[in-house]
């Protein structure tokens, strides 16, 4: 008995530092375009889901995933109103050229920021890029999905669609 007491308390010890980072994403700071710091939680409006895509100035794939989103954005927006917020990782060194790109790609209806120290990222979890997090309207993650295939954006019209 007393070894299955020490399992479960070890058990339970270990999922409470996995999930201490997550419980802080909120508090990460990070960098607009035009160098203002801001934290996670100040997307939650109460009002609107929102998706956070991870991405780094040389990946190819999130920008595929991105330039679908893009395509499609107005239409799904008229459906269910949402926000897409892209968070680049790339560090200080490779900082101008990732905001050279969000700027001259055409993503006009997506807000960057840049967690240039990997603080947001670390906190969750993110590990593959492209790494996209569907949030509800209270903040609430419903959805994730790491790398892109054409196609996987449609899935995340579907979560999107349960949150009307």
């Amino acid at each position: 008995m007393n070894k299955i007491k020490s399992i479960l308390f070890s058990l339970l010890l270990l999922l409470s530092i996995i999930q201490l980072p997550a419980q802080n994403a909120g508090k990460a700071k990070l960098q607009t375009l035009d160098g203002k710091t801001i934290t996670p939680a100040e997307w939650i409006d109460g009002q609107t889901p929102f998706v956070v895509s991870f991405w780094f100035a040389t990946c190819k794939y999130c920008f595929e995933e991105m330039d679908a989103i893009s395509e499609l954005f107005d239409e799904w927006n008229e459906e269910v109103p949402f926000r897409f917020i892209g968070v680049c990782t790339d560090d200080t060194r490779g900082l101008a050229k990732a905001k050279a790109k969000c700027q001259s790609r055409g993503y006009d209806d997506f807000s960057f920021y840049f967690d240039t120290n990997k603080e947001y990222m670390r906190a969750m979890k993110v590990v593959t890029m492209p790494h996209l997090f569907l949030f509800d309207k209270d903040g609430k993650m419903v959805y994730s999905h790491m790398g892109y295939a054409p196609g996987s954006e449609l899935e995340l019209f579907e979560e999107l669609r349960k949150l009307k």
